[in-house]
């Protein structure tokens, strides 16, 4: 059963689609509410394999927060240095 933090992706079904990864971020009734990574949201009801779901680990929760900051940083010293 999926949980809201789970990450989902579901694969292309057409030549040259893409995968598509996200959030889990809401569920309601049989609805799957998912947060792109492009930030974008759908509401979807996937068919019966249409869809892969890894679940929320503990220590990945505390290190995604701190991700974007790490990164953040890294531009602000990147940026300071072409000056």
């Amino acid at each position: 059963m999926p949980k809201v933090g789970d990450y989902v992706i579901i694969e292309g079904t057409k030549v040259g689609a893409v995968r598509r990864e996200g959030n889990l971020v809401g569920i309601v009734g049989s609805l799957l509410k998912i947060q792109w990574v492009d930030g974008t949201e759908s509401m979807i009801s996937p068919g019966a394999g249409s869809i892969r779901i890894e679940p929320r680990a503990a220590s990945s929760k505390g290190s995604s927060k701190k991700a974007p900051a790490a990164k953040q940083a890294q531009k602000k010293k990147s940026g300071g240095k072409k000056r």
